[in-house]
């Protein structure tokens, strides 16, 4: 029996073909690494809130941190989302989820932030319909290259 570096020839040939299916079985088992960026505007009632929070979580797929993201507005309603990779999600539909709260008793100024100091108590503008991760009926399909999201929450 022929040897190569020191092993039989077959022992040789086994673990080579044993090498490369293990490659090819976990090549696509990993997530998409993917990134594709997410802009956009967001506002409530017409009206931009500064820390108006919105969060996509994909449809149909396992959540990893390639595909949860979250983002938040500026006191214009310009939006900047995040996962927890970087800049953007993976390709792919998402369901979109909002919160915007204020202190209880008081008018939320768009723009100024809200401390989070404990013991504070907290109303939610945002409407249980679309507040609500998993029952809001707001979808979005993240597509190659940059995507930009539009969204006015009806308040009513």
């Amino acid at each position: 029996m022929k040897r190569v570096q020191g092993w039989p020839a077959k022992l040789y040939l086994a673990a080579t073909l044993g090498l490369a299916c293990l490659l090819l079985a976990t090549s696509g088992c990993g997530p998409d690494r993917t990134l594709h960026t997410l802009t956009g505007k967001v506002t409530l009632g017409g009206k931009p809130y500064n820390r108006l929070i919105i969060y996509f979580r994909p449809i149909g797929k396992a959540v990893n941190e390639y595909n949860l993201g979250v983002g938040e507005t500026d006191a214009t309603g310009t939006l900047q989302l995040r996962s927890t990779a970087g800049d953007g999600l993976n390709r792919g539909k998402y369901r979109v989820s909002f919160s915007c709260v204020q202190v209880r008793g008081q008018v939320v100024d768009p723009e100024k932030k809200i401390d989070n100091d404990r013991g504070i108590e907290y109303d939610e503008l945002v409407p249980e319909k679309y507040a609500n991760a998993d029952e809001s009926p707001v979808e979005f399909e993240i597509k190659p290259g940059s995507n930009v999201f539009e969204f006015d929450i009806p308040t009513r």
